[in-house]
Order: C-alpha cells, then sequence, then structure tokens
C-alpha cells in the first residue's frame, strides 16, 4: 500500500466520529481491509505527523489560531480532528468531481462566456491533482495553482432571489448606493434573473429586476423596463403579502437584456449600432477571438492580404470604450467615427501621463 492511500485513509479514518483512532485500531483496519501487516506504532506516528502538515498547508489561518489540528483524548485514547469541517484531503471522491464535470457540460446554458468549461477543466484538474497524490509521495507545495476568483459578492441573498424566481414571486427590497453618503431606496418588483459578472475588481452577483408601483395588482413583464441591481448593495430583502397577477409572455428571456452589451450594466437611451475594426493577420489577437469571440454579433471578414475586417453590432457606453482603447495596438476601429475620436481622446489622455 502506498503511503500516500494510507494517508488518505486514515484522514478518512478521523472524519469519522465512530472510529476510534490510535495505532491498535488503524492497524487492525488496514489489515482488514488492505492486507497490511506489521503497521508499526512508528509509521503510525510518521502519518499523523503527515496528515498535521497537510492540515496546516490547507488550513493555515486555524492552524496559526489553534495550533496542531489533530490532537489527542488520553480519556477517550483517540486522535481526532479539531473542527468536523476540515480535512487533509478533498472530500469528494475522483468519481464524484467527474460526475459534478460531466453534469456542468450538460448544462453549459446556466454558464455564460466560457465559464462553465473553465469550472469543468478545473473540477478535472483537482482531480488529475488527487489522483497523483495516491501513486507519488506527497509534494511540499501545490503541483497546480487554479485561478482565484475570490468570493462572489452577495452571494448570501442568492438562495432567496432564487425562490423566488421560481416561485414568480414579488418582493420588495432595500437598495443602497455605493458611496457612504448614498440614501437607502425601497424597491418594489419581480426578479427574473441572477447574473454573475466580473468587472476587472471583484467578481459579484446582480440580479435583474421587473420593477412595479405599490397597488398595482397586475404586473406585466417588459424587457425594456428591467432594472439590474448588486446583490451586495441590497440591504433587506421582504416577502410582499399581496401578489400581483404576474403575466410572462411564453417567449420572455430575460438574457436577451444584454444581448447588444459587451458588458453588464445598459442606459435605456443607447442603440446598438455597427462597429467595423481592422486586425493584422499577424496579430495574436486574431486567433485569439476566433476562438472567443469578443460578442455573439462578431463576423469576420477578408479585408486584404494583410488584414481581417471583425463587424460587431453593440450599444457603445463606458465598457466598449475602455474595451478599445486597451487593446488599440491590436486593433483599429474605422467606424462608427464618434467612437473613433473616443477611442484616440483616451489615447492622448493616457500617453499625457508619461509625457
Amino acid at each position: 500500500m502506498h503511503p500516500s492511500e494510507r494517508l488518505r485513509e486514515i484522514n478518512g479514518l478521523l472524519l469519522q466520529k465512530s472510529f476510534q483512532v490510535n495505532h491498535i485500531s488503524v492497524s487492525a483496519y488496514l489489515n482488514e481491509h488492505f492486507d497490511v501487516i506489521n503497521y508499526a506504532e512508528r509509521s503510525f506516528s510518521r502519518d499523523l505527523k503527515d496528515l498535521k502538515e497537510l492540515l496546516q498547508i490547507r488550513y493555515p489561518a486555524l492552524h496559526d489560531a489553534s495550533g496542531e489540528l489533530i490532537k489527542f483524548s488520553r480519556a477517550q485514547n483517540r486522535f481526532y480532528l479539531i473542527r468536523d469541517d476540515i480535512s487533509a484531503f478533498p472530500s469528494i471522491s475522483d468519481k464524484e468531481l467527474s460526475q459534478i464535470a460531466s453534469t456542468i457540460e450538460q448544462n453549459k446554458h446556466l454558464f455564460s462566456g466560457g465559464a462553465g468549461e473553465g469550472l469543468v477543466n478545473k473540477l478535472r484538474a483537482i482531480a488529475l491533482e488527487n489522483s497523483m497524490t495516491r501513486h507519488h509521495d506527497m509534494l511540499a507545495w501545490s503541483a497546480m495553482e487554479l485561478v482565484n476568483d475570490g468570493e462572489r459578492s452577495g452571494a448570501d441573498l442568492m438562495s432567496i432571489i432564487l425562490e423566488n424566481i421560481y416561485a414568480k414571486r414579488v418582493v420588495s427590497f432595500t437598495h443602497r448606493g455605493l458611496t457612504a453618503q448614498s440614501k437607502q431606496k425601497q424597491i418594489l418588483g419581480l426578479p427574473v434573473l441572477l447574473k454573475e459578472y466580473n468587472n476587472g475588481w471583484y467578481t459579484g452577483w446582480y440580479v435583474l429586476f421587473q420593477p412595479m408601483e405599490p397597488g398595482e395588482t397586475q404586473l406585466k413583464i417588459d424587457i425594456d423596463q428591467l432594472q439590474l441591481f448588486a446583490l451586495d448593495r441590497i440591504v433587506e430583502i421582504k416577502p410582499v403579502q399581496q401578489q400581483p397577477r404576474v403575466r410572462i409572455h411564453p417567449e420572455f428571456r430575460p438574457a436577451d437584456y444584454f444581448k447588444n452589451c459587451l458588458g453588464l450594466f445598459r442606459s435605456k437611451s443607447l442603440q446598438a449600432k455597427g462597429i467595423h475594426c481592422l486586425i493584422s493577420k499577424d496579430s495574436w489577437m486574431l486567433n485569439y477571438i476566433e476562438k472567443y469571440p469578443i460578442h455573439a454579433s462578431q463576423q469576420i471578414n477578408l479585408e486584404n492580404e494583410s488584414s481581417v475586417r471583425i463587424q460587431l453590432t453593440l450599444e457603445i457606453d463606458q465598457e466598449v470604450e475602455n474595451f478599445f482603447i486597451r487593446f488599440a495596438q491590436e486593433i483599429r476601429v474605422l467606424e462608427p467615427e464618434n467612437l473613433v475620436e473616443i477611442i484616440k481622446a483616451g489615447l492622448k489622455r493616457g500617453m499625457a501621463h508619461y509625457s
């Protein structure tokens, strides 16, 4: 039996409250289930030491606060984890990870921008690393580093909002602005969509609402009247006793609210416009956007021997402007003219910082 497999088995025994973990019981368990004979007490002590080190790596803050995360009870003659929710190894098996990955693959409609594929890749990377640790000695470092997206801002309100979306139930919530001086306001309406979004600074959850006036007895969903709110700016959500009759067209798709956006927020006054750009055939970005389009409306056509023309249909807002300024070295915008002028002005302001 490989030492790494033995560590996993002992870790599993520590997670079982009914199992009395000590040298005698573990030795008997390994002998019965894996034909391991002569499991010495010295080996058991070394395995416990390795498990403590793995726990320290996984839970450094908890280790700093509590000391060793595996302790011994003389009264019960057993070793135990100081908390029920910690483990030296991931608690999900490789089979379960594969099942989760397959489920996500079959439900990619719940994700946008390749997020579903990214999550599948992370799960499979975890399963792959787990398989390596069962057949090789443990490394003192992680052999892979996955992107750390951090917490999803506003995630604590997801369950209550999702429940009301499915129930088609109007709610009232208190919303506050971003600054400390912002006043709170009461919003009444029907939540229709939860959307995850990364704005470059953090990743958070947003909710799309159909607003309504107090006292209305009927609510008709109109995609052009929907409003977007960040969950982390919502202070309180309250149920509404008198529920209006909700009318939703069978072909209503709230995601269409974002169909002409490059980002998330919309100005109702903006109309989608055609954007024409040139990219050199030698540009690294051409290969990239062929695989990962800038937007669903993207069309690529041959312009001449050295470049291609990219056509997009977007509402030209701050997000679009910033995108083309950011990639001005690779993409040349041809039209509309007002966007060209905005990009020029933005580049001039940037150059002024270094003049």
